[in-house]
This record gives structure tokens, sequence and C-alpha cells, in this order.
């Protein structure tokens, strides 16, 4: 028994314990620490409820400030853009739009151009068909063969022409 008894006498052990013996007291103080806020708690719970929604409240207020603050700074240059948007529309569609009308007046008078080429090709044609004919028949005896099928012929008159 001595030996033990020299054992818990030792510095060492005394260290120890006292390290063990201070966790344990810093526990139990922690612990006191925590049911004495959980009390403090649940007698104060409705002023710490009413302080909570005063606080958001304030926060809220703020938020709002802020949100209408931005408005008032972007709104101007929102307004700013829609204006520049709608004068380069205005300006675009409007060129468009003459562009569309040159485009249609254009389309008329191709198709009359169309028409008037048409029946000066036939006439030019009319006067040219018999005249052609009896050059075609002339050259057609002396340089070409005689061609046996109406296309054949066709072909043999417009070279000879």
């Amino acid at each position: 028994m001595a030996i033990l008894e020299d054992i818990k006498k030792s510095p060492v052990v005394r260290a120890y314990r006292q390290g063990w013996l201070a966790w344990l007291g810093a526990h139990k103080t922690a612990f006191e620490f925590a049911q004495d806020g959980a009390q403090k708690f649940k007698a104060n719970r409705e002023q710490l409820v009413k302080e909570l929604v005063e606080k958001g409240e304030a926060v809220e207020v703020q938020a709002q400030d802020g949100v209408q603050k931005a408005k008032d700074f972007v709104e101007p240059r929102i307004n700013d853009v829609r204006e520049k948007v709608t004068t380069a529309r205005s300006k675009v569609f409007a060129g468009a739009t003459d562009a569309n009308e040159r485009f249609e007046a254009l389309s008329g008078e191709i198709a009359k151009l169309s028409k008037t080429v048409s029946g000066l090709s036939r006439k030019v044609n009319t006067v040219r068909k018999p005249a052609a004919k009896k050059t075609a028949t002339k050259t057609t005896e002396a340089k070409a063969p005689v061609a046996k099928t109406p296309v054949a012929k066709k072909t043999v008159e417009k070279v000879a022409a």
C-alpha cells in the first residue's frame, strides 16, 4: 500500500487529478449557465419575441427603402433607353416601309416592262416568221440537210436565221 500512496501523492498524479476536476467543474458551470439561460428564456420569451418582431420590422422598412431608392435610380435610365429604342425602331421601320413601297412600285414597273417586252417580242416574231421561212428554205436547201421532224425543222430554221 505504500507504493499506492506514493503514487497518489506524486506531482504528476496530482496535476492530472486537478486537470480532471477542472474539466468536470467547467462542464458543471456550462450546464448551470445553460440552465439559467433556458430559465431566463422561458421567463422572457414573450419579451424576446416582441424584440425580434420589432427588429424584423426595422429590417423590412430598411429593405423597402433600399428597393425604392434602387427603383428611383433605375427607372429614369430605363425610360431613357425606351425612348432611344422607340426612336431607333421608328427610324428603322420607316426606312423599311419606304423600301417596301419602293419595292412594290418597282415590281409593278417590272411587270409592265415584261408585258411590253412580250408584246414587242410577239410583234417581232410575227414580222420575222414569214421572212425567216423564205430565207430559211433557201438557205436550208443550199447549206443544211432537210429535217424530217417538226422540232428539227425549227432548229434548222433558227440556225439558218
